[in-house]
């Protein structure tokens, strides 16, 4: 037999051996907000260039509003991880604002025209199993760049702009969706039952606060930057996924707490996973059980270095 004393001192070792290696991954998820604010403040005042603009450089969002169009460009992709998910992905923000995916094109270097004949079939997989024709592009072949490709996706509103900055205290935020990953066939079937549990929620009048894409800076990057925008803290409850910085591909969405049955309802009529990530608070901190990952000074911090406008709508 083992000491009883014993085990407990390797679960707590291990316990604490996962809080610090999750602080690490949380302090790069942090570190990656704040990668590309020199760049949005270069582009600043385009915003004021565009009529009807609602949501552009200074939302930051997962895609640009214009009047009821909605667009938004992804990549470049390395041409494996591209030809695989790219397409899906850059639809996937077009939703997870409350649009639906009209058409897309898409732009590849490539090494020869039957590598880009060869990648043309595995989009066109992701074209036709998603509903989106890619209606144009490019495709260039030059000697001294590296394979790579981009995505543009035009859609259209289906009722008001969901932003990922209106968390407001006491909503339970959710992940929904399983991790898009495997062949082809499989990451669009995944995105699939998202896009239409999610569409579901919206046609059937669910008030959403706020929801974003889960992917470059992983779910907690994406919780931090949701809190920062709508200056507002967290009490994380479950962890989604032991990888906090991974791209998943799933959406965070921030529901009042009576709509949470709803959701629930919706997201088991689709077959699509759904699970309580935590419970927005007015203290300026992230939390996980009574351990304060994010502190309030680092919070602030945030607030007044991240470049961010509340959409008008």
């Amino acid at each position: 037999m083992t000491d009883g004393r014993a085990d407990y001192q390797t679960i707590y070792f291990l316990v604490f051996l996962i809080i610090d290696t999750m602080k690490e991954e949380i302090q790069r998820a942090v570190d990656h907000m704040l990668e590309t604010n020199g760049v949005r403040r270069t582009f600043w005042y385009m915003d004021e260039k565009v009529e009807k603009l609602l949501f552009g450089i200074r939302q930051g969002d997962d895609a640009i509003i214009v009047g009821d169009t909605i667009v938004n460009m992804e990549g470049p992709y390395p041409l494996k991880i591209g030809r695989k998910t790219g397409l899906i992905h850059t639809c996937s923000d077009i939703v997870v604002m409350g649009g639906k995916p009209i058409f897309a094109l898409n732009a590849m270097q490539v090494d020869s025209i039957e590598e880009a004949k060869d990648i043309s079939e595995d989009l066109k997989k992701q074209s036709i199993g998603l509903g989106v024709p890619i209606v144009g592009g490019n495709t260039q072949i030059e000697s001294d760049l590296k394979p790579c490709i981009s995505f543009t996706v035009f859609g259209k509103l289906v009722g008001k702009p969901i932003p990922d900055s209106g968390v407001k205290n006491g909503d339970r935020v959710f992940m929904l969706g399983e991790v898009v990953e495997g062949e082809i066939g499989e990451r669009v079937h995944r995105a699939k039952v998202k896009f239409k549990a999610f569409m579901d929620m919206i046609k059937s009048g669910i008030e959403i606060h706020a929801s974003k894409d889960a992917s470059r800076g992983g779910w907690f990057g994406n919780i931090a930057e949701m809190l920062v925008k709508s200056k507002k803290g967290i009490r994380i409850t479950s962890i989604p996924y032991p990888r906090v910085t991974r791209y998943m591909g799933t959406y965070l969405i921030g529901i009042p707490r009576r709509e949470v049955n709803r959701v629930v309802e919706i997201a088991a009529k689709h077959r699509c996973p759904v699970v309580e990530v935590g419970i927005v608070t007015r203290e300026l901190q992230i939390s996980v059980g009574d351990e304060i990952f994010v502190d309030k000074e680092k919070m602030q911090e945030l607030i007044r270095g991240f470049p961010f406008r509340k959409a008008r709508i």
